[in-house]
C-alpha cells in the first residue's frame, strides 16, 4: 500500500494492507492521507472497518525512540508497533490534541460557554487533520447546527477578531462570512455559526445554469474590494515556496509524474506576475461557497491572506475540473463553468492556475494508491 525508502523511518518501506492491518487492529484499512517529512515525521490518517463499524486512526511515524516514549506515557490511548516502530492512535486520541477527548468528554457546558444553547445530541466529526484540527457538526436547541473547530495551529481569539472585522468590512455587499458565535481558548475551539443556503457544488445542480457561479464570482469580488485587514500575507514568492513542497511530495509517492510537475515548477519560477494584493479566501473549494436568495457565505475563512484574487479563481477553475475528474459534474457543464471563470480573471491567471496545477497533484501523491499516477495525469491535462 506504500512504501517509501528512508534510513531514518524504516518502517514506511514496506507498509502493506497486512501490516497495517496487523497495526490497527482492524479488519480493514483505507488511507486517507500522508504527511511526511524525509527523516523526521510521516503522519498516515487512515479510516479503519472493525466488525462491520468504522473508524479513524493516526499511524505515526517518528526518527529515534519518540514512537515508543509516547506510548509508554500512553498505555490506555495507543499502541506500538516494533517492527516498524509506528505508534497507531484511534480517534478521538491524539497526542497533540488531548482536547479532542477533553471536549467531547464534557461538549454540553463547552457549548453553552461558547454559544449560549443547550446541545441536542452527540456531535458528529466532519473532518480530523491528525495533531493539527478537527470540526464537529453539533446539534443546538434552534433550527440550525454550529461548527466547532479545535484548532492547534493557530488562536482563536485571532480568528474570532479576524471574522468580526471581516463581517463589518463586507456589511450590505451581499457577501459575509460564516459568523464565530464563541470561543474556547483552554481548547482551541472556535464555534461557528450556520451559513443559510446550499453549497456551490449543490447549488449548480442545475447544470443548465452558470447562475450560482456568477453570483460566487461576484461575491468574490466584494470581498477582494472590502477593507479586510489580513494579518497573513500570500504573495507569489510564498505560492512558489507551496508549489516546491508539492513537487517534492510527489517525487516521494508518484516519481512517475515528477518530470511533468516538475516542468510546470520551472516556467513558473521565470517569471513572478506584478499585480495588486489584495484579501483573499486563499482555500476556495466549491464547498466553501455558501448560496442563498439574499446572500453569498464564505465558511472556512482561516486562511484568508493578502494575495493576488486570480488565486482564488484559479482555485476555483482547478476545483470544478476536479469535481469533473471525479464524476461529479459533466463534461461539458465543467467546461462551461471554467470558461466563465477564465472570463473573469486578471492577468495573473494563468501564472496562478500554474500554482494549482502542481498543489492538485500533491492532494492525489498524499493520498498513494493503484490509481494515483494516472489521477495526477488527468487533472494535469484538464488544466494544462
Amino acid at each position: 500500500m506504500l512504501r517509501i525508502e528512508d534510513a531514518h523511518l524504516p518502517g514506511l518501506a514496506d507498509l502493506s494492507g497486512d501490516r497495517l492491518r496487523a497495526i490497527t487492529g482492524a479488519d480493514e484499512v483505507d488511507l486517507l492521507r500522508l504527511r511526511y517529512r524525509p527523516g523526521k515525521r510521516a503522519i498516515l490518517h487512515v479510516a479503519t472497518w472493525k466488525n462491520g463499524h468504522s473508524a479513524e486512526g493516526t499511524l505515526w511515524f517518528f526518527g529515534g525512540d519518540k514512537g515508543r516514549r509516547i506510548a509508554r506515557r500512553n498505555r490506555m490511548a495507543s499502541s506500538f508497533d516494533p517492527e516498524t516502530a509506528a505508534l497507531f492512535e484511534a480517534f478521538p486520541q491524539d497526542h497533540r490534541m488531548p482536547q479532542i477527548r477533553r471536549f467531547l468528554a464534557d461538549y454540553e457546558s463547552v457549548l453553552q460557554k461558547m454559544t449560549g444553547r443547550r446541545a441536542c445530541g452527540v456531535p458528529v466529526l466532519l473532518r480530523y487533520r491528525p495533531g493539527l484540527s478537527c470540526t464537529f457538526r453539533c446539534a443546538i436547541d434552534g433550527p440550525d447546527p454550529v461548527y466547532v473547530k479545535l484548532i492547534n495551529d493557530d488562536d482563536p481569539q485571532r480568528l474570532q477578531t479576524a471574522n468580526r472585522a471581516m463581517q463589518d468590512a463586507l456589511a450590505s455587499s451581499g457577501t459575509t462570512v460564516a459568523p464565530v458565535l464563541g470561543i474556547d481558548r483552554d481548547l482551541g475551539a472556535v464555534a461557528y455559526g450556520s451559513a443559510p443556503g446550499l453549497p456551490l457544488d449543490q447549488a449548480v445542480s442545475d447544470i443548465t445554469s452558470l447562475a450560482p457561479l456568477d453570483r460566487t464570482i461576484a461575491g468574490l469580488r466584494h470581498f477582494w474590494a472590502a477593507p479586510i485587514p489580513c494579518g497573513r500575507t500570500l504573495d507569489p514568492e510564498m505560492l512558489l515556496a507551496r508549489a516546491r513542497e508539492s513537487v517534492d511530495f510527489v517525487a516521494i509517492t508518484a516519481p512517475d509524474c515528477l518530470s511533468d510537475v516538475a516542468s510546470i515548477l520551472r516556467n513558473l519560477e521565470k517569471r513572478r506576475p506584478d499585480a495588486p494584493l489584495r484579501p483573499i479566501h486563499a482555500d476556495m473549494k466549491l464547498e466553501h461557497v455558501v448560496l442563498d436568495p439574499d446572500q453569498t457565505t464564505l465558511i472556512d475563512t482561516e486562511s484568508v491572506s493578502l494575495g493576488l484574487p486570480d488565486y482564488d479563481l484559479a482555485q476555483l477553475f482547478g476545483r470544478i475540473w476536479q469535481a469533473e475528474q471525479e464524476s461529479r459534474f459533466p463534461s461539458q457543464f465543467a467546461e462551461a463553468a471554467a470558461a466563465q471563470v477564465r472570463s473573469a480573471a486578471g492577468t495573473s491567471f494563468d501564472w496562478c492556475l500554474g500554482i494549482v496545477a502542481v498543489r492538485l497533484p500533491k492532494f492525489y501523491a498524499q493520498r498513494p494508491g493503484p490509481d494515483t499516477d494516472s489521477a495526477i495525469r488527468a487533472i494535469l491535462g484538464r488544466l494544462a
